[in-house]
Order: C-alpha cells, then sequence, then structure tokens
C-alpha cells in the first residue's frame, strides 16, 4: 500500500500498516490493556512512519479532560507578569498540560468573560494571575465549574485557593531597610485602593515605622495609581509640599520608576539627597539608573505553585480542598538607596525652590 503523505494518517492507516485492528491501535495509544509486546511495537513503529497523530478532541472526550489550563492576567503589558506567565506554562508543560492565556487590560468584566469563554472552550482548570480582583470575579470563582487558583491577590474569604506573597511582610522590609539607613523622615507612594496588595503593603510599612517610634503623623502618605504615572506626580507633590523627606517607599516598581523620573528632572541626587525603594523587582528594576533597590516578589515560584495547586486538585478532587499559599518577599539592596543625608530637612526644601 502506498500511503498519501499529502493528508493526515488516520488511525485505519496505522492499522492497516502494523496488521491490527483499529481497536487495538486505540488502545496501544491511550496505554490501556495489555497488548503483547511485539504487537504494541508494531502500531507504535506504523504510526511513527506514517506520522499519526491522535485526535486530541477524541482524547479529551474519551478522558473527559482536555489537558489545557486557562491563565487570565490583568494585564499583559504590566512587566510584573511575563515571569509568572513563563514559570506557570513551563510548570503546565512539564506535567502535560498546556496554556490558554487571556489578557483582561485591567477590565473586570472582560475577566468574567475570558472565565466564561475557557469554561466554554473546556479548559480542566483555571489560574487568575491579578493585583485586583472584583466581588463579582470572586463570587464567579466561588461557583466554578472547575478548579480555580488565584495569583497575586490577597485571599477575600472565598472558597478558592490562593497563592500571593506576603505583602505585609514586605511592607515591613522595606521600611526597615530605609530605617537601618538611618532614615528618620520617610514617605509612601501608595497605589489604587482597589489593588489587593496596597492595604498589606502599606499597613506593614507603617507598622514597621511605629515599632521604631515614628509617629504616623510624621509619615507623609501619598496616593498613586500603580504606575509609572502616578509615582511621577506622587513624586512631584512630595518636593512641592516642602516634606522634608529623605526616603520613599512605593507600592510597586512602576511607582519608583516614576518617582525616579520626578527626581532626575528636578535634579535631585538618588541616593545622595533621597533613596527611592520599590517592591516587586520587576525586570527593569535593575535596568534603570540609578538600578532600583526593591522588596521582591518571587513570581516563578508563584506561577509555579498555582500551576501544581491546580494539578493536584485536578489528580485528586476529593481532596482538593481550598488553601493560601504565603510565598516570601526578598530584599533586593541596589543603588536608589543610601545614608540618610546630614541635613535630612533641606532635600525636599531646597528642592522645591530652585
Amino acid at each position: 500500500m502506498v500511503t498519501d503523505h499529502r493528508t493526515p494518517a488516520t488511525i485505519r492507516d496505522v492499522a492497516e500498516r502494523a496488521g491490527v485492528s483499529t481497536a487495538t491501535v486505540s488502545r496501544v495509544l491511550a496505554g490501556v490493556g495489555n497488548p503483547k509486546a511485539d504487537t504494541a511495537a508494531a502500531v507504535m513503529r506504523a504510526a511513527e512512519e506514517l506520522g499519526y497523530r491522535p485526535s486530541g478532541v477524541a482524547r479529551s472526550l474519551r478522558m473527559k479532560r482536555t489537558q489545557t489550563l486557562g491563565l487570565i492576567v490583568t494585564d499583559i503589558q504590566n512587566p510584573f507578569f511575563p515571569e509568572l506567565v513563563q514559570a506557570a506554562d513551563q510548570a503546565a508543560r512539564d506535567r502535560g498540560y498546556s496554556i490558554i492565556l487571556g489578557s483582561a487590560a485591567y477590565d473586570e468584566h472582560r475577566v468574567v468573560e475570558y472565565l466564561e469563554l475557557m469554561v466554554d472552550r473546556r479548559v480542566d482548570g483555571l489560574i487568575i494571575a491579578s493585583s485586583q480582583v472584583s466581588d463579582e470575579t470572586w463570587r464567579w470563582l466561588s461557583h466554578s465549574p472547575v478548579p480555580v487558583v488565584v495569583a497575586n491577590a490577597e485571599a477575600n474569604g472565598a472558597s478558592v485557593s490562593v497563592i500571593t506573597s506576603d505583602n505585609r511582610a514586605g511592607g515591613a522590609m522595606s521600611a526597615r531597610h530605609l530605617l537601618g539607613l538611618g532614615h528618620r523622615r520617610l514617605a509612601y507612594i501608595r497605589g489604587f485602593d482597589s489593588f489587593t496588595a496596597d492595604v498589606p503593603r502599606f499597613e506593614g510599612f507603617r507598622d514597621a515605622c511605629r515599632d521604631a517610634g515614628i509617629p504616623d503623623d510624621d509619615l507623609v502618605v501619598v496616593r498613586g495609581d500603580g504606575g509609572f504615572d502616578g509615582g511621577e506626580r506622587g513624586m512631584a507633590h512630595l518636593l512641592n509640599a516642602n516634606a522634608g523627606v529623605t526616603a520613599v517607599a512605593c507600592h510597586n516598581d512602576l511607582t519608583a520608576i516614576g518617582a525616579l523620573r520626578a527626581l532626575r528632572s528636578a535634579r535631585v541626587r538618588v541616593p545622595a539627597e533621597l533613596s527611592v525603594i520599590g517592591c516587586d523587582d520587576i525586570a527593569a528594576a535593575s535596568w534603570v539608573v540609578p538600578a532600583l533597590t526593591t522588596v521582591g516578589q518571587q513570581k516563578a515560584e508563584m506561577g509555579t505553585a498555582a500551576v501544581e495547586r491546580l494539578a493536584a486538585a485536578l489528580d485528586n478532587p476529593d481532596a482538593a480542598e481550598p488553601a493560601s499559599v504565603v510565598i516570601p518577599m526578598v530584599l533586593r539592596v541596589r543603588e536608589s538607596t543610601g545614608p540618610a543625608p546630614q541635613a535630612p530637612d533641606a532635600v525636599a526644601g531646597q528642592t522645591a525652590n530652585r
């Protein structure tokens, strides 16, 4: 027989080449039953020679699994997420799954639309990697028809597994780093109040300042938006307000990089006159000048842990209880922080009058 390789080989082609029935081919390729060794070898050899690939649809119907996971991120343009996505994709591939990716562009309605679309496409499980999760989304996730894991968001009591960083400890870590350098007049640029990490990071920072004897009234707080523009505006406000701060902690690295831009425009030397610390440790943190000191989230570990938790729930649904996994944060000291200047009250005031 001469097989036309311009069209995909069928299971019937494999059976004819191996000299067995199509049922035998199906059992051998599915790894079920106990075929004779020479029969199995003949089937596998025929399938390889013909380039036969079993139908994914047929296999999924038989196994009631598609071996696909849905992964929805807040916004793929946010430089925080690529490392998490890459780690999740590799962890999924290692376990025989493929990833379907969706970017919600900070639109909570789009998140729900993606959730419903992916369930319609029969994904086996879902991962939501987001800095903000609406009540509507939490309600949907609590009644999801497939297992769900939320990454990078603080748990809100919903019956859903959550993988997050120790944001409160991270905020305290940034405060202690600055306090250890002799800074006593500190400021904090927050993110959007809808960011689930905003409150624990700020509270961790504030509590560490309290423990060091710094009253709340001495801590200058500015509301940002979690992005470059919010950081630039927040720092400009601090300089114009003649706050006299010598160090500024930021909700995330995007905010901190925006703050550095404002300081460069104002010709404030970092860290000689003012120190800046971020949070997250995105790739750009080590590229900016000066390189940004930051409290890093372990993003690859978060993505891997999310897939591991989801795979465990799929392998043993009866034993899969919602769990909360908290991953430690790590201080990355670079060039943007240094000892407090000798005359701390003069820094912002002199800058404002330039």
